[in-house]
Parts: C-alpha cells; structure tokens; sequence
C-alpha cells in the first residue's frame, strides 16, 4: 500500500461548533481506525493535531479556552 496524504474531516469543534480538516498518512490512518492510539498511529503530528483528530477541537480553540490570564489572581493552594 502506497502512503499517501490524506485530508479527513474532524467532528465538530467543542468551543466553536465549527468541524475541521487534517491532512494525514494514509497508513497513519489505517492504524488509527484499527485501534491503535493517535500518538502510535501518527507520532509525525503535533500533539494539538492529535487532539482535533480525537475530539475535534482546533489548536486556536484549545488555546482559547485554557489560556492562561495573567492578570489573574495566582492560586497558592491555601483554602479561605
């Protein structure tokens, strides 16, 4: 089998709804849809490509929703 590049569609996107496009290895995908875990089948990938292939959330969305505030208050782990 030739490993070619495939563009596969990802589920929608938990923060903005919107689906997603990854372009992948063929063989990587194979892997993939036979069981094997996302960073056995496509290690080449980045790991925030990993992730929208596994829940359809984009690299930007991630970001957006665990950025860290740095005008936040820290937390010292004390209780009040």
């Amino acid at each position: 089998m030739t490993n070619t590049l495939i563009t596969v569609t990802t589920r929608p996107c938990f923060h903005c709804g919107r689906e997603g496009e990854v372009t992948v290895s063929s063989a990587g995908l194979v892997a993939y849809n036979s069981g094997k875990h996302v960073q056995d089948a496509f290690p080449e990938l980045d790991k925030t490509i990993r992730e929208q292939i596994i829940s359809g959330t984009h690299p930007k969305c991630w970001d957006d929703m665990f950025a860290f505030d740095e005008d936040a208050p820290e937390d010292d782990g004390e209780a009040e």
